[in-house]
């Protein structure tokens, strides 16, 4: 046999092993080794277009934009503050739940540094400036709602409210902080986490937390879906918000405009 010969029965033999072992000449990855989708990732993952829809508000956008006074960035915790009574008050309530527990982290209640925070900006009448709007009203009755009917989908309210304050809202107090003129954590207290020492890792936890809950296929839709309309109960009441961030901006026009106004 000659060493031509040889060579095709080489190369033939590769070639049938390549064809009749898929496992040992894949291009992709074996599944053990492919990430694994938790349910922390899907809840993120379907819920980005509600998420953008909420921060593509013109408020939220002259915000990031350092385009705020005191006027409008306390509105803005008033309105959150009656958020945070309501969903802590429900997740204190169902804290012995078999899944609300589970995500349930009393270093992450922001009513009572809201309530700092307001009385800084307000002075001792503060409460007098948290007032109810239809979108105000529309987002507390949900949360109670579920608090007597539905606790488990309280999760969605959670993972929106919290991991959103320990992410994008440190960026909104880095931004009030130097566009309002404040001064060490004067009236941005809710933005402190200061019994959380790694908020990297907090985060991991609470996402972990997430996707050991035991929700079957169902129940986990059912709390992405809340998750999404949650997104949109803060879009409208940052849309609700609006008006003030217009006036605001009013006060940022260049001073040719105000001359042309006054004329």
């Amino acid at each position: 046999m000659t060493d031509s010969k040889n060579n095709e029965i080489d190369r033939e033999t590769v070639s049938n092993k390549n064809t009749d072992q898929p496992g040992s000449g894949r291009v992709d990855a074996p599944a053990s080794a492919k990430e694994e989708i938790t349910f922390a990732k899907r809840l993120r993952t379907e819920t980005a277009q509600a998420h953008r829809f909420a921060e593509s508000t013109n408020f939220i956008k002259g915000v990031l934009k350092g385009v705020m006074d005191l006027e409008s960035f306390g509105n803005m915790q008033a309105g959150m503050y009656l958020v945070y009574e309501a969903l802590e008050a429900e997740l204190e309530r169902h804290r012995d739940h078999p899944l609300v527990g589970q995500i349930y982290f009393p270093v992450l209640s922001r009513k009572a540094s809201l309530e700092t925070d307001l009385e800084n900006l307000y002075g001792a009448h503060w409460r007098s400036q948290v007032r109810t709007t239809p979108a105000r009203s529309e987002y507390v009755d949900r949360i109670h709602w579920l608090g007597d009917n539905d606790p488990t989908l309280l999760v969605a309210h959670s993972y929106t409210r919290y991991l959103g304050d320990l992410s994008g809202g440190q960026v909104i107090a880095k931004i009030a902080r130097r566009s309002l003129k404040i001064e060490g954590n004067t009236g941005l207290t809710f933005f402190q986490f200061d019994e959380i020492e790694d908020g990297k890792a907090f985060k991991n936890e609470y996402r972990n937390r997430l996707s050991d809950l035991p929700l079957d296929e169902d129940r986990a839709q059912e709390v992405i879906e809340e998750a999404k309309q949650a997104f949109a109960f803060n879009q409208r009441i940052f849309e609700e918000l609006e008006g003030s961030w217009i006036r605001t901006l009013a006060n940022f026009l260049p001073l040719g405009s105000n001359r042309r106004k006054r004329a």
